[in-house]
């Protein structure tokens, strides 16, 4: 399939440039670059319709920004070129690389994660991927069973199997980022994680100790329902893929079902909370 690349130069680039990716992500872009003066992001070229740009409030409404793009064709066989030019690999701290087959393994790294992006997202590079990253390596994962929604790639899913999870589903509704993450998990010899086709609803009928969602802010708050009732009690639930200002919304509908915040860490404007489930609903 091909693809077109709009490049949005973004004045200031902070914090203005994370808000235009979260709202383009709305709207059916899927991938994106930073660059020095701001962002590209890609869409299917069957996806790009004329009004594309109609509910992107910061295009319509830029306020102190100042935002002009410009868009060309990217033929499918260039996508892996330019993921190549600008992937380069992904470390935190000492315990975890995520790197592309085409990087060289490093010495020293606990967990070393190969993965071929194509279309999907996480790669770790951004924020709220390397938030969430963070965030499970703080886990036992010894024998738990791991619900990864919105995989992408199955970057987390494969965290999760290569420290000791015992059961893994790992869910993506774009058809490219469940074939992709399939491919992740082979790649990464992880035959304990099931992916799967679909969204919330696709949930497997079991309880899950962990839930990883780093989606966007809508999906969330339309699926927390799901997410509790899959959740074991004393389970917790890690989200992101939402900004600081997201949180207190997002806090207060936690909570209304029985969700108690533990946690919540932050990287430029974006946000990573954790939830733990004490017990069930009477």
């Amino acid at each position: 399939m091909n693809y077109i690349e709009f490049t949005f130069k973004v004045n200031p680039k902070h914090p203005f440039t994370d808000i235009l990716v979260a709202q383009l992500a709305e709207v059916g872009f899927e991938s994106f670059c930073e660059t020095d003066y701001g962002v590209q992001a890609y869409i299917q070229e069957v996806e790009r319709r004329i009004d594309i740009f109609e509910n992107i409030e910061i295009l319509n409404n830029p306020g102190e920004s100042q935002i002009s793009h410009e868009e060309k064709l990217i033929p499918q066989q260039n996508w892996n070129a330019l993921w190549e030019s600008n992937f380069d690999p992904v470390k935190v701290g000492m315990e975890c690389m995520v790197r592309a087959p085409f990087h060289d393994k490093h010495a020293g790294f606990k967990f070393d994660i190969i993965i071929d992006p194509k279309m999907s997202f996480g790669t770790g590079h951004h924020d709220t991927t390397m938030l969430m990253i963070e965030e499970v390596l703080k886990l036992n994962m010894s024998r738990k069973r791991i619900l990864d929604m919105g995989c992408g790639t199955a970057v987390l899913a494969i965290l999760a199997a290569k420290m000791d999870a015992d059961k893994i589903v790992a869910i993506d509704n774009e058809e490219w980022a469940f074939r992709n993450a399939i491919e992740n998990c082979a790649t990464n010899h992880c035959q304990q994680i099931l992916v799967l086709h679909g969204n919330a609803s696709n949930i497997p009928n079991n309880s899950f100790d962990y839930i990883l969602a780093n989606i966007n802010k809508n999906v969330l708050l339309a699926d927390m329902e799901q997410y509790y009732k899959h959740l074991s009690t004393d389970g917790r639930l890690l989200i992101s893929g939402f900004f600081i200002h997201d949180i207190p919304q997002l806090k207060t509908h936690a909570e209304s079902m029985g969700l108690k915040l533990l946690t919540q860490v932050e990287s430029n404007s974006w946000a990573c909370v954790v939830f733990e489930k004490k017990q069930e609903r009477k």
